[in-house]
């Protein structure tokens, strides 16, 4: 009987001891890695952001840098932001951004074909066997030195990623690929929008080009330089871009409610490489979502 009663006085102390414990905070704590994201995960995440954005891999203090910043937030999205936002620091952005658009737009035109054909119209201007036609060479010449031009203009931000696109389509070689202006019409949906234009779209937009009164995208114009800033302000332009950086980055296209929300994103702020960040942030370009 006493037994009996001295374990229930112990059993009684240690449930008292128990309710009794004070849990303590320690603050400054660095939560430890996340051992459910495996290492391979990270490398391929920077690996294929530097090949997506810069066209090669990181080298050493590249990726060592990133793997302790990726590593230290436990691989979180915001850590991966920051990451893209680095390597969108880059200048080579840019040289691959036009280097991907010469290749779609001006079929693999490289900057030597350029600097040779600007040679070439220098010369024209210089003969007077072609003085007539120097007005026409001129603007010939100058569409293709605002090609050449581009690189330069994309890194001290004297043009914006539209304005390449609008150049690369606005020159000497991409008529050329494109001959007429139903050709030119057609292409700038197909390489830009991802689609073809409508029939309506077809005759208006030849109409346009051609130096005629026509509607695009609910808009009046009446000559190919018009045609141009209708094209690249429409709603239909900016959901075009976000489906090449689908395709580009996911290898799909985007279902109705990412084209919207996009398309939303990228046209009130107008900023290419904030809509990539967001893009390759994600948990499916994380590879979370496998």
């Amino acid at each position: 009987m006493i037994r009996k009663h001295l374990i229930s006085f112990f059993l009684g102390l240690l449930l008292i001891s128990c309710t009794q414990k004070e849990e303590k905070l320690i603050t400054g704590n660095t939560p430890p890695p996340d051992g459910t994201i495996p290492t391979s995960l990270r490398v391929s995440f920077i690996n294929k952001s530097y090949i997506g954005l810069l066209g090669r891999e990181p080298d050493a203090s590249e990726f060592t840098s990133a793997q302790t910043q990726l590593e230290s937030s436990n691989f979180s999205e915001e850590s991966r932001k920051a990451l893209i936002t680095t390597i969108l620091t880059n200048e080579e952005f840019y040289d691959r951004e036009f280097e991907l658009y010469g290749k779609d737009l001006l079929n693999g035109t490289d900057t030597i074909a350029i600097e040779e054909m600007i040679q070439t119209f220098d010369f024209l201007l210089s003969s007077p066997a072609y003085m007539e036609q120097w007005p026409l060479i001129q603007i010939e010449l100058d569409r293709l030195l605002a090609v050449r031009d581009v690189p330069t203009g994309l890194k001290n931000g004297t043009i914006s990623i539209i304005e390449m696109q609008r150049r690369c389509v606005d020159n000497y070689f991409f008529d050329q690929i494109n001959m007429g202006s139903l050709n030119f019409v057609i292409a700038c949906f197909q390489h830009l929008l991802l689609r073809n234009p409508t029939e309506f779209e077809k005759s208006e937009g030849v109409k346009i080009v051609d130096g005629f009164n026509g509607i695009l995208f609910l808009e009046v114009a009446d000559s190919k330089a018009q045609f141009q800033e209708v094209f690249f302000a429409s709603d239909d332009y900016y959901e075009g871009q976000v489906k090449l950086l689908f395709y580009r980055f996911f290898f799909r296209q985007p279902n109705s409610e990412e084209a919207a929300y996009y398309t939303t994103r990228y046209k009130s702020a107008n900023n290419y490489k904030a809509l990539i960040s967001e893009l390759l942030s994600s948990s499916e370009y994380a590879g979370l979502n496998d």
